[in-house]
């Protein structure tokens, strides 16, 4: 499909701003910003492809790069980390089991589930979600969370590449489903029908937060991988993912 044309939406809230640009680089990746209003840093998550583009951003809106926060090891996440840290000197930050991965020369400072994590008086709190990879993160901020990956809107990522695991990504989902319906979720590629959403709304229409059984959701994920499954792009009833099993 032809890329799409570079798209960027901001959500403003008490104590930062969310920034998100959509669609960047060959694999259309979303990038994320947190601006800490106070001490007049960002955090960026998962940069890749066009450090400079970022760099100029948080600049010219009068901010430091100080962070980088990583939800997972892929290079379509990480390929801009290194010239970001040569450019600004920021800190990286990652999942502890994510560690073996990287493919990355700056060594991470690592998280652990259920930490908190702050970019000046924001805080983010960490929640571990493998399957998409062995190691793979969330950030958990006010209102928002930051998913990378692991959910798409009415999707998740496969679990095909090294450190990815079904039943490790089914028990993720049961985690994700403890998150606040009004939370907005991100992700990190436009890969369904809409962009903005919340978790309550995948709660009820994304297959892979709607199966409850592990049985049937590693049947469900490994048709997908052999073509006998499509991949859903909206909202589904639990029958109706029942009945592609």
């Amino acid at each position: 499909p032809p890329l799409q044309p570079m798209l960027e939406k901001t959500f403003k809230e008490k104590t930062f701003t969310l920034e998100i640009l959509y669609h960047i680089g060959a694999l259309e990746d979303s990038i994320h910003f947190i601006f800490d209003h106070d001490s007049k840093t960002c955090a960026i998550i998962d940069p890749a492809w066009d450090p400079q583009l970022f760099v100029k951003r948080v600049k010219d809106k009068g901010y430091t790069l100080t962070d980088i926060w990583l939800t997972h090891w892929h290079f379509d996440h990480t390929n801009a980390v290194d010239e970001l840290v040569e450019m600004t000197g920021a800190k990286v930050t990652a999942g502890i089991y994510e560690m073996p991965y990287f493919q990355i020369e700056t060594l991470p400072n690592t998280v652990e589930d259920g930490e908190s994590i702050f970019i000046g008086k924001t805080s983010a709190k960490i929640i571990n979600t493998p399957g998409h990879s062995a190691g793979g993160i969330c950030f958990l901020l006010d209102g928002h969370i930051i998913v990378g990956d692991t959910l798409f809107v009415y999707g998740a990522g496969h679990c095909s590449l090294p450190g990815g695991n079904v039943r490790e990504l089914y028990h993720s989902m049961q985690k994700l489903k403890q998150v606040n319906d009004s939370t907005m979720m991100h992700c990190g590629h436009d890969y369904g029908c809409k962009i903005d959403t919340t978790m309550g709304e995948q709660k009820s229409g994304n297959a892979y937060l709607l199966l409850d059984n592990e049985a049937d959701f590693v049947r469900f994920v490994n048709g997908m991988s052999q073509g006998l499954v499509a991949y859903p792009t909206e909202a589904l009833t639990l029958k109706e993912v029942q009945a592609m099993l």
